[in-house]
């Protein structure tokens, strides 16, 4: 999720570059603007972010970092970065998407993933196991030393959480009163 959401960056700046600079702007004037606009961003979403309280503050040893809000094809995914220690390369990433938004198709790709069973190709595996009355999905990829384990919530919520622990270890991070939490939603 790192990556992608620094491919998009990038991606964002070289569209405003290029369209500002058929207007003549410079570069830096280009990479101003565009500071200003995602700090306008960055300090309009602490506000209106509507799942920051979900998140717990710590998941065992891994401290929270930032709630931060992205939009992908009008799908609005809320996450959060937690760390272990100082090694950045020790994270975890937890996503929630609300599969009750207008268009969200969310509950339904899960049910037909969980449905089909789909096999990894290569060295990527996918695990699927109900865990404390969840459907759940693991997707292992030994090759980046990443895992991730998503699930359902009340037919509506969308979890994910990834990081280099093993499922098990990833879904041990799931507690009931968090996911109580989501239901005042």
């Amino acid at each position: 999720m790192k990556t992608y959401l620094i491919m998009l960056s990038i991606f964002v700046l070289m569209a405003a570059f290029q369209s500002n600079r058929k207007e003549g702007d410079s570069l830096g004037a280009t990479l101003e603007k565009e500071q200003k606009s995602q700090n306008n961003v960055l300090d309009s979403s602490k506000t209106q972010q509507p799942f920051n309280d979900f998140f717990p503050i710590e998941l065992g040893d891994y401290k929270l970092i930032e709630v931060s809000e992205s939009t992908l094809l009008s799908r609005k995914i809320t996450s959060a970065f937690y760390l272990k220690g100082e090694d950045m390369k020790n994270n975890i990433e937890y996503s929630l998407e609300d599969g009750n938004k207008k268009g969200s198709s969310v509950v339904e790709d899960f049910e037909r993933s969980y449905k089909y069973q789909n096999k990894g190709e290569g060295n990527t595996e996918y695990i699927y196991k109900e865990r404390d009355g969840y459907k759940t999905i693991a997707f292992l990829q030994p090759e980046e030393n990443r895992n991730e384990i998503r699930f359902i919530y009340k037919q509506r919520f969308s979890l994910v959480l990834e990081g280099t622990e093993q499922p098990d270890k990833l879904w041990s991070y799931i507690k009931d009163e968090d996911l109580k939490k989501l239901d005042s939603y």
